[in-house]
């Protein structure tokens, strides 16, 4: 599978999450509706893997690992009520 700009950075702190997310929120585009001031005009995956390596009792390392997907899809208010217009980028030719 090829996602067009898909980006990967690896954190290891709080501070470092939160300036990934600015980053992202930054490059996503919003516009207004009747419903939201600030609604999303493109989709938004943040998928965040957590590791973790611990050494057991019995000498070994192991590493614990899991996964958080986080999805905003956009304009997904009613679309009769929003009130918004244009067209979509990816529809576009």
């Amino acid at each position: 599978m090829f996602v067009k700009d898909l980006s990967e950075e690896v954190v290891r702190d709080v501070v470092s999450i939160n300036t990934v997310m600015d980053k992202g929120f930054n490059n996503r585009t919003v516009g207004a509706t009747l419903m939201n001031s600030g609604s999303s005009r493109s989709h938004s995956i943040f998928t965040v893997i957590i590791e973790a390596s611990e050494t057991g009792a019995d000498g070994k390392d192991r590493l614990r690992a899991g996964k958080l997907n986080l999805v905003d899809l956009a304009g997904s208010e009613r679309q009769s009520k929003t009130g918004a217009t244009g067209a979509c980028r990816l529809c576009m030719s």
